[in-house]
């Protein structure tokens, strides 16, 4: 997974590399053979209302926003279908564009010691979560919750170094 960083609000360099493992991971777990690629940004609260009232009416801050390139046939994900990945190919990175993701570092850090875990961890957590919606996944209705959050835990628990430990 070719992934293009748009820092706005730095975070460790150690971090933003287990972030680059995980990604590749969601390929590798929803099954995906061929290369893809995704824009990040990492942003402040204030960057992400933004966008989050602009492309939602929601006015307020949130943790990760996906906005997916590729448009999948319902009740569709990415590793069902290499056509739709394949439309989205972009000659400059050699891989098939699967959309942006938005990530507010503030929230990275507030829900790391919220939810008790290190920041590492929520933040590809986050990414995760974010590359999930870009192949397909969603959850709005209680299967579909179920389906991508099945895949998160999957991905989460693979680790490149040593399979039995996730992040």
């Amino acid at each position: 997974m070719k992934i293009e960083w748009f820092i706005d609000v730095p975070i460790p360099d150690a971090i933003l590399e287990k972030m680059a493992l995980y990604a590749e991971k969601c390929t590798v777990c929803e099954g995906i053979c061929i290369p893809c690629s995704a824009t990040v940004r990492l942003c402040d609260d204030d960057q992400i209302a933004q966008v989050n009232a602009k492309f939602r009416g929601i006015n307020r801050s949130t943790d990760v926003l996906s906005f997916p390139a590729v448009a999948y046939p319902a009740g569709k994900t990415a590793g069902e279908c290499e056509k739709a990945l394949r439309r989205e190919f972009d000659d400059e990175t050699c891989s098939c564009f699967l959309g942006d993701i938005i990530i507010a570092v503030p929230h990275i850090y507030a829900q790391a010691e919220e939810y008790g875990h290190s920041v590492e961890r929520e933040a590809c957590y986050l990414l995760v979560h974010g590359l999930c919606h870009l192949m397909g996944y969603d959850h709005m209705e209680d299967a579909e919750k179920k389906k991508m959050r099945e895949l998160e835990e999957r991905i989460l628990s693979a680790n490149t170094n040593d399979p039995a430990k996730g992040v």
